[in-house]
């Protein structure tokens, strides 16, 4: 299983991935909002939970 940081390194590389693609903006913010954004909050629930 990864820690992570690795599912983080990982979730980096795709939104850069996602931004240099040919994709229309509207396509790359939906995708970053689904593919990166959302489990990067997931992945640190605990912690913005805990600042609030």
């Amino acid at each position: 299983m990864a820690t992570k940081l690795e599912e983080e390194e990982y979730l980096y590389r795709r939104a850069i991935n996602i931004i240099e693609s040919a994709d229309t903006d509207s396509v790359k913010e939906d995708m970053l909002f689904q593919e990166v954004w959302t489990p990067l909050a997931v992945l640190y629930e605990d912690r913005i939970k805990a600042t609030k």
